[in-house]
């Protein structure tokens, strides 16, 4: 949920960007950076969150049975905690080295000095290498688990640790396929906008122009992860969406063949 909060912030404020874009006119580096600082701030939170879900995936399993137990609320505060920090501390350094130079197109990597930007790769790459590290340690630890587990019931025939241990593998797997999407899509949006670092300005603004294209699909994964991954998140977004006419007709047909399609999956 709070990763797609970021993620709207994100969208809404991209078409903020488009708006200044279609004004054909040149801004400046200082006043870019004043308009798209709320988009700056969210690109920052949710690059960072990603992490931080990694290492929730890796503490509920490493440690299961305490992470059951540990309070919703002030274990997702402290989650949150270093994505915030980050986000505001980058912030401040770019605001220091703000400047006032010439921009043909307003966005949100442009809004960043370029020297702030280069740091900004290597921090990016860094979280996201710690990221999947995490990620292929917990996917080993779970098929070892899975492997013990299946070792078990076929000893003790447990029909109900059977099914517990198949939907806790299903929803490992959702999340890691979502964090995979983020990091394949960001990581190569952040080269892209490393890499025109090292172009001329007509250049760079090519590749910034068509950069979005990359970033659009890490602000919308949730939705589409979600629902392609999980027949009940697909029944509910169904519902939202019924004020569509062609999904309201759909809507009918695929609350019969839930049931279907759950056992199927």
């Amino acid at each position: 949920m709070i990763s797609t909060i970021a993620h709207t912030i994100c969208l809404v404020s991209e078409l903020i960007c488009v708006k200044l874009k279609l004004r054909f006119t040149q801004t400046h580096r200082d006043e870019c950076f004043r308009s798209v600082v709320v988009y700056m701030f969210a690109v920052l939170f949710q690059s960072t969150l990603f992490l931080m879900m990694a290492i929730d995936l890796f503490l509920a399993v490493i440690m299961p049975i305490r992470h059951k137990l540990w309070r919703r609320g002030p274990y997702l505060f402290v989650l949150c905690i270093p994505p915030l920090l980050f986000s505001c501390f980058a912030l401040f350094i770019e605001e220091i080295y703000i400047n006032h130079d010439d921009l043909l197109i307003c966005t949100v990597t442009l809004a960043a000095p370029p020297t702030v930007r280069f740091w900004g790769t290597l921090v990016t790459f860094s979280t996201i290498f710690l990221a999947v590290t995490l990620i292929f340690i917990t996917a080993f630890k779970v098929h070892v688990n899975e492997r013990e587990s299946a070792r078990r019931i076929l000893r003790h025939s447990n029909s109900i640790t059977s099914n517990t241990k198949c939907s806790d593998a299903k929803l490992l797997k959702s999340l890691s396929t979502l964090m995979f999407v983020f990091i394949c899509s960001w990581s190569l949006s952040i080269l892209l906008s490393h890499v025109s670092l090292y172009f001329t300005k007509s250049i760079a603004y090519e590749i910034q122009k068509y950069n979005i294209l990359l970033s659009l699909p890490t602000f919308c994964q949730n939705f589409f992860v979600t629902g392609l991954r999980s027949p009940r998140y697909a029944k509910a977004y169904a519902e939202q969406l019924s004020f569509l006419p062609f999904v309201s007709q759909r809507v009918a047909q695929f609350r019969q063949n839930s049931s279907v399609k759950s056992a199927f999956v």
